[in-house]
């Protein structure tokens, strides 16, 4: 997911989020990303917890989305901020 190709996976969290229940956020077959990806799940989750909606990752991310995380400045140093909690679920990255 990058800029190029970003408004369809908008679109698609645009309409998870007009549903009733829970949104989960498949991203194990993502392998290119940047910051724009990054942004738009922090917005969506950020519009869910707003609203008192589930909004979670299926796994924890990893590979490119981590690396993107970690260069974007999304991660804190110990990894134990909320959006750390989103990000990796718990697990020691």
């Amino acid at each position: 997911m990058t800029i190029s190709n970003i408004g369809a996976a908008r679109d698609d969290l645009d309409a998870a989020l007009r549903e009733d229940g829970p949104v989960f956020v498949d991203i194990a077959a993502v392998e290119e990303t940047d910051l724009t990806f990054i942004q738009l799940i922090e917005s969506a989750r950020r519009k869910a917890a707003a609203t008192g909606r589930d909004f979670r990752l299926r796994y924890p991310a990893g590979g490119a989305v981590l690396e993107v995380l970690r260069r974007g400045g999304f991660l804190d140093a110990d990894e134990t901020s909320e959006r750390a909690k989103f990000w990796l679920q718990g697990t020691a990255q």
